[in-house]
């Protein structure tokens, strides 16, 4: 794609991925560098549609990511795709810390994420 659409200056474009493992491998340190660079690389993207690493590439280059939503019954949803309402990643996995008041009423400036429930993220409070 870069050599058939360079740059506006004709600049070349090299792109680098050092994970590549394919798999995630937890507790293993050169995987975790290696996977850290891949983030620090994608942070200076203007695009990315999808990508492992890209809830936060995309809040370490200050842009919102893009959601991609699951097929449902074999069926691609409309829209397929849309921007996530802050640059905050998702945390999938929130810890429970027994707190049974309603979040809403509490925490304004926390919602549930996009594409991951009960997975939350924080957004601007609203004014």
């Amino acid at each position: 794609m870069f050599w058939e659409q360079p740059t506006s200056t004709g600049e070349m474009i090299e792109v680098y991925q050092p994970s590549e493992e394919r798999v995630q491998q937890t507790d293993k340190k050169l995987h975790d560098q290696k996977a850290l660079a891949e983030v620090y690389l994608l942070s200076l993207t203007d695009n990315i549609v999808t990508y492992t690493f890209g809830y936060f590439a995309h809040s370490l280059g200050g842009l919102r990511p893009w959601i991609l939503y699951q097929p449902v019954n074999r069926t691609a949803p409309d829209p397929p795709c849309v921007k996530a309402v802050s640059m905050e990643p998702c945390f999938h996995s929130p810890p429970l810390y027994g707190c049974q008041a309603k979040t809403i009423e509490t925490t304004p400036f926390v919602m549930s994420c996009e594409d991951s429930n009960p997975g939350l993220k924080l957004v601007d409070a609203p004014e």
